[in-house]
């Protein structure tokens, strides 16, 4: 390799796990470009807090890189600093630099405009799913479910069989 260390997997990013906010689903595009301009990558958000965020990639970058980051959300950019603070097969968590009060403030916009648009359909699909109460529908809900909790790796599929037995018992 380029002299870069080696990415770890193990104590240092349990030990980072410490998170002083919580995060919430949120998914945009992210531009990750290490400080010294030497790796840029285009991924994408899967959660964000206050404080920082984790990033969807197939190429993490080591912890302790420190990165700029420009994030994008319903036509607004968001560039700030950050430093990785955990590296997972498949991605990488990241604690925000300290944030000007706008960009704190763009943070937070973006996490109550998410709350708002997760809560209306969530309460309506809810009330929806209540009126419903033909039994070949839920089946057909649990067994849909159980298929795509599956696919993602959720469920194994020797648990999903299982389930899908106890449905039909």
């Amino acid at each position: 390799m380029s002299g870069a260390p080696d990415k770890t997997y193990g104590k240092e990013t349990a030990s980072a796990e410490r998170r002083d906010a919580q995060r919430y689903a949120f998914v945009c595009p992210v531009e990750v470009i290490d400080v010294a301009g030497t790796t840029a990558i285009s991924a994408r958000t899967s959660d964000l807090s206050l404080h920082g965020c984790y990033i969807d990639t197939l190429n993490p970058l080591p912890v302790g890189t420190r990165v700029r980051l420009q994030l994008n959300k319903n036509n607004q950019r968001l560039e700030l600093r950050a430093e990785v603070t955990s590296c997972h097969p498949g991605g990488m968590g990241v604690v925000f630099e300290r944030l000007s009060p706008v960009q704190q403030g763009t943070v937070v916009r973006w996490l109550e405009s998410t709350f708002a648009a997760a809560e209306v359909p969530f309460q309506a699909a809810r009330s929806t799913a209540a009126a419903a109460d033909d039994p070949k529908k839920k089946t057909h809900f649990a067994v849909r479910l159980l298929q795509i909790l599956e696919r993602k790796g959720v469920l194994t599929h020797s648990e999903a069989a299982e389930l899908l037995r106890d449905l039909d018992s």
